[in-house]
């Protein structure tokens, strides 16, 4: 255990910043952020250091679980500021403490969740850099599973210990020798007993959390290809209902996944799609009841599948045959069990080929995902697969239990090709907005066009038209602030505050006069800016309207008594509109906004109950034009207060009860001496 010491005290170079791990990026934008790498080498030599003096004098506790939470807290402050050298130093020391199982189950555990996040950056660390003992783990694992087999045990195993080593196992499994594949068949395979339950998932289990997929190419023959063809053949004479299939789908989809382009699946695609048929347990005829008591977990099957999809094979015809045979159970009228699963499937589906198209098409490639070129996803691969998926997520959105999960289908169909999913989408908003008391379909839509605002406010080389939609948007949408339907009215802010986020409010008309080279869609988009006043005027005049309904005894609006929270959220919504129009727009908007809210204000007394809201306005201009806007509202304000002093007997200024009107004085007083100290 003393050796293990040694690993941390051989390097004591300082390291320099250009060949650190993952530092983190956000730290050169604190102030004195030159002082910030030497207190954090300073900080990682005091912990390397003392971690090393623990387990010398075999001080586990506290010493050795102290100085790993300061060692974690350096990570989450400071990011992998350390060298790759030092990385795999750390590494293989907490590795060396639990080589053996003599320490306590609690240090064990520390070790594990310490490893877990030195591991979890997997691109950091090449394979030939760290070699990891897939025995170590195995070990561990088999204690705990000893011990759920012994009651009578006196020590208690912490929580969740398998958990943490099932994880670590999995993030260590990377670096599994070559030889590690055929230790673990010629451990686990005598187990295969298909007859025995017990034994056959207990071999499953293991095999998926530790069967190596990361493999290198020229490693296959020492990897997957030597427990393929049989695994493969087991999962597909499967004709029972057994827990173990399941760890088998996800041995596939990991391996698929890790090794794009090196399996051929062209002629097991017809078997593998129809298991995944069989797998989404839907109902037959008349019958509701579930065909299979395992349902294949949907992340599993959709990676599995997305991975298969490229190189002109078959893949993208299957996955619409086999979304043709359940097209029927995505209708919003057809509700069930097997709705959930449906969403779940085409979100998780569209969410990996996001993920594969990131992987394939960034700068920098990752050691563990490298497909050939030749089996890469092609722009026509990504056409067709929008193209296949997009009338189903069209049909989702307006499913009642899970239309959120729908947009984000559609938002990240959007990411893939704009020009097919944002047109339809809006459209269908334009026309739920001509018949608005259909609230459903207004709601659904709203959470979908929400999801989708990037996109519709970007300009890009294949889409850029959806800048012509944003400002007729905003004031077509402006009805569904209503609070007799608070959940209308939430998306409907919601949308507001996104897309008011990503656009600068100024009025660009004029550049038709001064610019000759702009495009027609560009020339469109600089005419509908010529609406944005309109559109603040409008949206202030709701604002008002709403403040007055709920400065009123008898409002109608009883739902936000009921719902405290939403109400709340329903304030820093508005308040957070006004912030972002008033920061990012012209002088003359920024007037007209000003305006209406100062001549609001001014005269006016505000209950409790809407004063947040009221002094929130206020302190969003003050915030970002403090001197226009305190020459209009301190001096009258002062004058306000001073008068009610002067008038007001010295009993009536000292009840408890205090003074409505005064009282609203001192809080929009308090809110305008907030502002710059120059301007003031």
């Amino acid at each position: 255990m003393n050796n293990s010491s040694l690993i941390l005290e051989r390097n004591a170079d300082i390291d320099d910043d250009d060949s650190l791990q993952k530092p983190n990026i956000y730290l050169q934008y604190l102030p004195h952020s030159e002082l910030i790498p030497k207190q954090a080498h300073a900080s990682f030599e005091e912990i390397r250091k003392n971690l090393s003096r623990t387990i010398q004098v075999s001080e586990f506790h506290p010493g050795f679980t102290l100085w790993t939470r300061k060692l974690k807290e350096f990570m989450s402050l400071y990011g992998f500021y350390f060298t790759k050298i030092n990385h795999v130093k750390l590494i293989k020391f907490y590795l060396s403490i639990i080589s053996t199982t003599d320490i306590s189950y609690s240090v064990a555990q520390i070790c594990f969740e310490s490893l877990m996040d030195l591991l979890k950056h997997i691109e950091l660390i090449q394979r030939n850099d760290l070699t990891i003992d897939w025995q170590i783990f195995y070990r561990w694992l088999k204690v705990a599973k000893d011990y759920q087999l012994k009651s009578y045990l006196m020590v208690k195993l912490p929580k969740d210990f398998e958990l943490s080593i099932v994880k670590c196992t999995q993030c260590a499994s990377p670096y599994f020798s070559s030889t590690a594949t055929q230790e673990i068949l010629d451990e686990i395979r005598p187990q295969l007993y298909p007859s025995d339950l017990t034994s056959m998932c207990n071999a499953m289990q293991i095999f998926d959390y530790f069967l190596p997929l990361h493999l290198p190419p020229h490693l296959h023959e020492q990897g997957f290809k030597l427990w393929f063809s049989e695994f493969f053949g087991i999962w597909e004479n499967i004709n029972n209902e057994t827990t173990w299939e399941l760890y088998l789908v996800n041995i596939f989809s990991q391996l698929a996944w890790y090794n794009i382009g090196y399996i051929d699946w062209t002629q097991w695609l017809n078997k593998i799609f129809t298991h995944f048929l069989r797998g989404f347990s839907l109902p037959i005829g008349q019958a509701q009841k579930t065909t299979k008591k395992f349902i294949y977990p949907m992340a599993d099957v959709t990676q599995w599948i997305v991975a298969m999809i490229g190189n002109g094979n078959l893949c993208l015809q299957h996955l619409q045959d086999l979304l043709t045979a359940i097209r029927s159970f995505y209708y919003p009228s057809n509700t069930g069990y097997f709705q959930k699963q449906l969403v779940e499937f085409l979100f998780n589906l569209t969410l990996q080929f996001v993920n594969r198209v990131h992987l394939e098409r960034q700068t920098r490639s990752i050691w563990f995902f490298v497909p050939p070129e030749s089996h890469r996803l092609t722009e026509q691969d990504i056409t067709d697969f929008v193209n296949c998926i997009k009338e189903y997520a069209f049909m989702s959105i307006f499913n009642k239990d899970y239309s959120e999960k729908a947009a984000e289908v559609c938002q990240f169909l959007s990411i893939l090709r704009p020009e097919l999913i944002v047109p339809s989408i809006v459209d269908k908003l334009f026309t739920s907005i001509d018949d608005i008391v259909e609230a459903h379909r207004f709601t659904s839509l709203m959470f979908c066009v929400t999801r989708i605002s990037r996109q519709l406010v970007r300009q890009t080389h294949s889409y850029s038209h959806g800048q012509t939609y944003v400002v007729p948007l905003l004031l077509s949408v402006l009805p569904g602030i209503d609070f007799n339907d608070i959940d209308k009215t939430s998306v409907t802010i919601d949308f507001l505050d996104t897309i008011l986020m990503l656009i600068t409010c100024v009025a660009c008309s004029s550049a038709l006069q001064i610019r000759n080279d702009l495009t027609e869609i560009e020339r469109e988009v600089c005419l509908s800016t010529a609406m944005f006043e309109d559109f603040v005027t409008r949206f202030l005049d709701e604002v008002f309207e709403i403040i007055d309904s709920l400065s009123t005894d008898y409002m109608d609006a009883p739902n936000i008594n009921e719902h405290p929270t939403e109400y709340d959220i329903f304030q820093k919504k508005l308040i957070s509109i006004i912030t972002s129009i008033v920061q990012q727009c012209s002088s003359n908007i920024f007037r007209i906004v000003r305006e209406k809210i100062v001549s609001f204000v001014t005269g006016s007394v505000f209950t409790s109950k809407v004063r947040p809201l009221v002094v929130g306005l206020v302190r969003a201009i003050v915030k970002c034009h403090p001197e226009d806007t305190l020459k209009y509202l301190l001096p009258q304000t002062c004058q306000n207060i001073e008068k009610f002093f002067d008038k007001t007997e010295r009993n009536i200024v000292n009840d408890h009860k205090g003074d409505q009107e005064l009282t609203w004085n001192l809080c929009l007083f308090a809110e305008l001496v907030q502002a710059r100290g120059d301007t003031l």
